[in-house]
């Protein structure tokens, strides 16, 4: 079970999305497509229940760690970019869970996604994805969007202010999978033009008297709510249902997430 015990790992069910993207598949009844699978967090799960289930992710090491971890299940891996694949046929349900929206940074890259969804969706389909809601602080609500970031922060969620930081920051420490206690720092530029947040993490730990140090990059696209209604819009599509998060709260300015299902518009 990772590095979770049960307790957590059942946090992580209902806190990430899981549980939310599994009750969409049996509403659905499958076939079912998760884009940008990654190691099959979702994707295993929804197989369990016994509907017909497709990963696809661009990542080679990531689909040969999901195969390892699915077993015997019945799931079909594809490696293909989800903004370029044709499968030639249709899904009752087709999700892009973990925020992986945001690895799609341009206008073009997302309108691609958009575009193979349509064309793979059944036309009674469901379309479900998650991306973080932006967050903006002011003298009189950063109080607030600071108990928000923390309560993410526990989660180790990438919840952060739009804004350029070019001091680390200690972001969480945990226990790796050789036993190492690694503290994770984080620095982060913003692009306002781009609408691009640019994260570099610095994963530090010791090994004798030796600080041991390895870094990582990610950058994010943020998309405004308006914005995104728009894009789902003219792209062919109607959201039918809109939450803040997994609890299916409304959206509201501190919502840590914009969370849509969408069908096909008429």
């Amino acid at each position: 079970m990772s590095n979770y015990g049960k307790a957590e790992a059942e946090q992580d069910y209902n806190e990430t999305g899981v549980a939310f993207y599994t009750a969409l598949a049996e509403e659905t009844g499958g076939p079912v497509l998760e884009i940008a699978c990654g190691t099959g967090r979702v994707s295993i799960p929804i197989a369990r229940l016994g509907l017909t289930v497709t990963g696809l992710d661009i990542a080679p090491e990531m689909l040969e760690l999901a195969r390892r971890k699915s077993g015997g299940l019945p799931i079909r891996w594809i490696e293909a970019d989800g903004r370029a694949f044709n499968l030639g046929e249709q899904f009752r349900l087709i999700l892009v869970a973990g925020n992986a929206f945001q690895m799609f940074l341009t206008n073009a890259d997302q309108e691609a996604l958009l575009g193979r969804v349509h064309a793979h969706l059944d036309e009674d389909g469901l379309f479900a994805f998650e991306t973080r809601n932006p967050l903006w602080g002011t003298p009189l609500d950063r109080a607030d969007l600071e108990a928000v970031l923390e309560r993410a922060r526990l989660r180790t969620d990438l919840f952060t202010f739009l804004e350029s930081r070019d001091q680390e920051e200690v972001w969480q420490t945990y226990t790796d999978s050789s036993g190492r206690d690694v503290t994770e720092f984080l620095s982060q530029t913003y692009d306002h033009a781009a609408q691009i947040l640019h994260l570099t993490n610095y994963h530090r730990w010791r090994e004798g008297d030796q600080e041991q140090t390895e870094i990582g990059r990610e950058s994010l696209r943020y998309t405004f709510p308006q914005e995104l209604a728009a894009l789902l819009h003219y792209n062919g599509f109607t959201i039918i249902r809109q939450f803040g998060d997994w609890n299916l709260e409304p959206l509201t300015a501190t919502s840590t997430s914009i969370i849509v299902v969408c069908r096909k518009r008429a």
